[in-house]
């Protein structure tokens, strides 16, 4: 038995088997992928497996790349049965360890521990000054894990899913209020908008500064390669003084058999658009593919989108717990 570094690509399409063996929960179906999301894992992880020279060759002059998929293994007897992943966030000091899994067979041994010491060394020996990572809530032994090792609880994600459904009319935009296309790659405005709508509990462990939201020009050449949907996003900003109160966008899969999504940031002091951009954003989705699974990850901050979405028929998923650690 052994740690060791993740060799990429070779370990791509033994990590994503275990992931499919590691992540059931028996007596909580509601926790694990269903077959339309690991459909749409399996294609990405196809995906950069394809493009994984290209990535190679550009971790040669783009250090922002070297820090693309890190983490570590545990094998034992030839058999993958642990791992970790991590990566940095964006241009930041800040790192996303996730996810970490080991195999039913090979747990009560301390693995999953051992992995997660050799990510935080590995993280903190390349400057990182923050770790983030999401736990379902509920996942009891998990989050012990996590508080015994130095993790504190910050805030959530709440998954909605809807299933085909009929298409819904475009919704009137309230008055006040002006929308507009978002550009793919203007950070700015994502930036402005998330600095000043953000939590500070939320702000103290996610790194809301322009490192996060200004995309390399070599990632911004290669990312067509990585997406596996076809993506647009709005902008909302009142009308009076132009300035951004929401943002909303939806993802159409590439593959047939996967997910869509939506995905929504609000000002608080403007929950009166809750119900215009889920349904918007929905009429968006359908108008051009009515066939597949739509998925909502939501900041639990949001309680008055999620209530919006539910009352158009979205089913609420799961809870993940964030959890952060300083350095």
């Amino acid at each position: 038995m052994s740690i060791r570094p993740l060799a990429l690509p070779k370990d791509l399409v033994p990590a994503a088997e275990a992931i499919g063996k590691t992540f059931k929960y028996p007596g909580h179906p509601e926790w694990e992928l269903d077959t339309a999301e690991q459909k749409q894992f399996a294609d990405a992880i196809r995906r950069i497996r394809r493009i994984w020279p290209a990535v190679r060759l550009l971790q040669g002059v783009a250090p922002s790349m070297r820090d693309l998929l890190r983490g570590f293994v545990w094998e034992e007897n030839g058999v993958l049965a642990g791992f970790v992943v991590a990566q940095r966030d964006g241009q930041t000091s800040v790192w996303q360890i996730e996810p970490l899994g080991v195999l039913p067979e090979f747990r009560r041994r301390g693995i999953a521990r051992q992995l997660m010491a050799e990510a935080i060394g590995m993280v903190r020996s390349r400057g990182a000054q923050g770790i983030r990572l999401g736990v379902i809530d509920g996942n009891a032994p998990a989050q012990t894990l996590y508080r015994s090792m130095g993790f504190v609880e910050y805030g959530g994600t709440v998954l909605h899913t809807l299933p085909p459904t009929d298409r819904i009319e475009r919704p009137v935009l309230p008055r006040g209020y002006e929308e507009s296309p978002l550009a793919r790659f203007d950070w700015h405005t994502r930036y402005e908008m998330d600095e000043r709508i953000t939590p500070s509990h939320v702000k103290e462990f996610e790194a809301i500064s322009p490192g996060r939201y200004r995309t390399p020009l070599l990632m911004r050449a290669i990312s067509p390669f990585f997406r596996n949907s076809r993506d647009d996003d709005i902008l909302i900003r009142r009308t009076s003084d132009h300035v951004a109160v929401a943002r909303a966008g939806w993802s159409l899969s590439k593959s047939r058999g996967g997910t869509n999504a939506i995905r929504v940031r609000l000002d608080p002091e403007h929950t009166d658009l809750s119900s215009y951009l889920v349904q918007r954003t929905l009429s968006a989705v359908l108008v051009k593919d009515p066939e597949l699974q739509i998925e909502l990850f939501l900041p639990a901050w949001m309680p008055d989108v999620a209530r919006a979405a539910e009352a158009l028929g979205f089913e609420h998923r799961r809870v993940h717990k964030s959890m952060g650690m300083k350095l």
